[in-house]
């Protein structure tokens, strides 16, 4: 059970789509620049 709470846990932290769906929202809604680290 614990390996797949920390897996769960793991892809819900580190969801690139999510994150670049955040970073677009971000940009129209309030004008900021994505960040620089390219990981979007």
């Amino acid at each position: 059970l614990d390996r797949h709470w920390r897996n769960a846990r793991v892809h819900t932290l580190h969801d690139p789509v999510r994150w670049k769906y955040h970073a677009v929202g971000n940009y129209y809604l309030n004008d900021e620049n994505p960040p620089l680290r390219g990981t979007i």
